[in-house]
């Protein structure tokens, strides 16, 4: 039987005011993405994406996301049920992968954590770039969390292409995939420029903190111009870190550790009676 990776979206298939009235710019994303997905899995696995029935959307927000969270843990409960070998939350700012972790049995993989861990392989120092600046705090609150803030660099280890002409080209964020025109004469520079900086302040790998960086994937795109420093891309690394942990929970049993910080006292029914007031029925 094939592995099975539940891949955890953050939002609805349709995102509002994202790429036209009806939201379709989102869901050419996940198309982009899903290519990203073939490039890297294998063809037998299979990489199903599960989308939330509801959004708070701005979920780079503290409070806001902590709301949302409570439907993306709902997805990853409800993949253990349907049989998944593993779950992967595909977001930049890893939301819910801790709470998930210890309400499930199957191993949970977050995008950029498993990106971050793969770059400590590649070099002593990393650094990450964003596209929002409020998801900065998150993503330096996970370094923190995940023990890995001493392999970043010490000033700013989280940054992203500053100012109003780059927020205009986040939004234009389907052409990311759409257009290789756009992404190498847009994007890439913009990315290329805060890269730079980073390596000046001691980086040695850089890592993405955001799905949309997916599309340099595609466009084959793995290290910074000029430099022997590698791009290690989170979705491309993180889902072949799902398929990897698939592998070993399906072939020798190992997940998540139920030791303290994971440990989970409750049994599937009282955990799901104790969830049923917040997940409402869709």
């Amino acid at each position: 039987m094939p592995i099975r990776i539940h891949v955890q979206a953050i939002y609805p298939p349709r995102m509002p005011g994202f790429g036209g009235k009806d939201g379709d710019g989102y869901a050419r994303i996940n198309e982009g993405v899903a290519r990203v997905f073939r490039k890297v899995l294998r063809p037998d696995t299979e990489a199903t994406i599960g989308y939330l029935p509801r959004s708070t959307f701005m979920t780079s927000h503290s409070h806001l996301e902590m709301l949302n969270n409570i439907e993306i843990l709902r997805g990853v409960i409800e993949a253990e049920k349907a049989g998944y070998d593993v779950a992967f939350i595909r977001c930049g700012n890893d939301p819910a992968v801790r709470e998930s972790r210890e309400a499930v049995s199957i191993p949970v993989v977050g995008m950029s954590e498993a990106a971050m861990h793969f770059a400590c392989q590649l070099g002593a120092r990393l650094a990450l770039i964003g596209v929002d600046a409020k998801s900065g705090p998150l993503v330096e609150r996970n370094l923190r969390l995940f023990g890995l803030e001493s392999r970043a660099i010490s000033r700013r280890p989280v940054r992203l292409p500053e100012g109003d002409a780059f927020q205009e080209i986040v939004r234009q964020g389907p052409l990311w995939f759409d257009s290789p025109d756009f992404l190498h004469e847009n994007v890439i520079p913009a990315f290329e420029r805060v890269a730079h900086a980073c390596i000046e302040d001691g980086a040695e790998v850089i890592v993405t903190a955001c799905a949309l960086y997916s599309s340099l994937t595609l466009a084959g795109y793995n290290r910074i111009s000029g430099t022997n420093v590698p791009v290690v891309e989170s979705v491309a690394v993180g889902i072949k870190t799902a398929e990897m942990l698939g592998d070993l929970h399906r072939s020798l049993g190992i997940s998540t550790s139920k030791h303290l910080t994971y440990l989970n006292q409750l049994t599937p029914q009282i955990r799901d009676s104790l969830m049923a007031p917040y997940f409402p029925q869709q």
